[in-house]
């Protein structure tokens, strides 16, 4: 089964110092090229995309190992190794306007790399991508790191974090193709190993299995022109909000919370457009400019009180170090180690049972990437 996920961070301050980063890039190279070299890229699109392995990996590089700072400095790393050398995997994005900057780099540098038509799906992906995080999956977190990683072949990953400043943690999130993409038909599932260790009261998630009937009826709705007055009416409706209910144990009463409420402002000259543009799929109405959390939330609780077709409100949450991290966390960073670590890499390769070709291109690579 493919790994995809998020992972749950806390907020820290600060940045890799640059002997630490450097370090990082050279025994990040080994990594990379071994794993590239003996399993090829695609598999290291698979394990990016794996919330754990990607954790792990900062943890190897010698990154804090539990820190919001892992994400966007080991995709600086990532990003750093594979401009280096060519090995076949490309990564654009990051923070802020380099995430915004994401189409005209695909289109203006890899579409001839790779051919227009994959830097166009690519381009698609992206943005799907980050829609599905922000308005399918309505956790509290928004987002502000994204990047894309892709192959030769037009596949991709894509890691992505969002923050929440009132509890200060960050999620990150991560996407791969053939759990996704799907052609734009359908998206459920998108996140298969979801990891961390701190639950949201309050999550609309409209990419789980159990909210099928709820996208279905979303589709309905928006290609009809009853939407407005279904909104109306719950809002005048004591039903105009979804409750979650707690048995008290060992006791005859029972809680009754408040998670979620319908919006009370909705833009309707987005609503009309949508139901010229009249979407096949999910896909198609949530990339519909002006589709906003806020609209999405109303058109699926009118789905859920009106028609009876339920979301999913549970926080679809489900994550190492090596040689130490950047804050101390766990312990400093043992920069002996981290050497012994580089030259080991090294070694595996003058034992490993490859025919002498390989053997020599593989020391030629870790000569240059570990600085040995």
């Amino acid at each position: 089964m493919r790994k995809s996920g998020a992972a749950y961070l806390p907020l820290h301050s600060g940045k890799a110092p640059p002997w630490l980063f450097n370090k990082m890039v050279k025994l990040g190279r080994s990594i990379i090229a071994l794993i590239i070299d003996d399993y090829g890229d695609d598999e290291f699109l698979r394990r990016v995309s794996d919330p754990y392995w990607f954790q792990a990996l900062g943890c190897t590089l010698g990154f804090d190992w539990h820190s919001s700072g892992v994400t966007t400095v080991l995709t600086g790393v990532l990003e750093k190794v594979l401009s280096e050398e060519d090995l076949g995997v490309y990564l654009v994005g990051g923070k802020g306007s380099k995430a915004r900057g994401i189409p005209s780099k695909l289109m203006d540098i890899y579409a001839d790399k790779i051919g227009y038509s994959k830097a166009e799906n690519l381009v698609k992906a992206s943005r799907l991508s980050a829609r599905i995080d922000t308005v399918l999956l309505q956790d509290g977190y928004e987002l502000y790191h994204h990047s894309i990683l892709f192959n030769r072949q037009g596949k991709w990953a894509v890691v992505q974090q969002g923050m929440n400043p009132e509890i200060r943690y960050a999620r990150r999130y991560h996407l791969v193709d053939d759990n996704v993409y799907r052609g734009y038909q359908y998206i459920e599932e998108p996140h298969e190993g979801i990891a961390g260790d701190k639950k949201e009261e309050v999550v609309l998630d409209l990419t789980a299995e159990d909210s099928r009937e709820n996208k279905d009826t979303i589709l309905d709705i928006v290609r009809e022109k009853s939407f407005r007055k279904d909104y109306e009416k719950v809002l005048k409706m004591d039903g105009n909000t979804l409750y979650r209910w707690i048995e008290k144990t060992g006791e005859a009463s029972i809680e009754k919370t408040e998670i979620l409420a319908m919006p009370k402002r909705i833009n309707w000259s987005v609503i009309r457009k949508i139901y010229d543009v009249q979407p096949s799929n999910i896909p198609e109405f949530i990339s519909i400019p002006g589709v906003t959390p806020r609209v999405v939330r109303a058109v699926s609780l009118v789905a859920e009180i009106i028609y009876g077709a339920p979301a999913s409100w549970k926080d679809p949450i489900k994550y190492t170090f090596t040689v130490g991290g950047k804050d101390g966390v766990p312990f400093d960073v043992d920069k002996d180690t981290y050497d012994k670590v580089i030259k080991f890499f090294r070694e595996i390769v003058e034992g490993s049972e490859i025919d002498s070709k390989n053997k020599k291109a593989c020391l030629k690579r870790l000569a240059k990437f570990g600085g040995l």
